[in-house]
């Protein structure tokens, strides 16, 4: 369980470098704080290009966020949830 939640706080962390709506290099979102492998970015980018969270343009090697994705980061939160 604590495996999911840690990769749940991953996938947060990457939409919350992305919520300026602007583009950025796939260096700069594997970077302090993550510090995550291509590997593990790879299978995340395609994770959210898949269901539309973010636009992913692989010649440049940069991801920008969707509506949805900003939708996504306006939800209340789990611990909000659980009180």
């Amino acid at each position: 369980m604590n495996n999911i939640r840690a990769f749940g706080k991953t996938l947060d962390k990457i939409l919350e470098l992305l919520k300026d709506s602007q583009w950025h290099l796939t260096d700069e979102l594997k970077a302090k704080p993550l510090f995550l492998s291509d590997e593990k970015l790879n299978e995340i980018i395609r994770f959210f290009e898949e269901y539309k969270f973010i636009s992913f343009n692989k010649e440049e090697k940069k991801a920008k966020i969707e509506p949805l994705g900003l939708s996504f980061l306006e939800l209340p939160s789990e611990e909000i949830i659980s009180k």
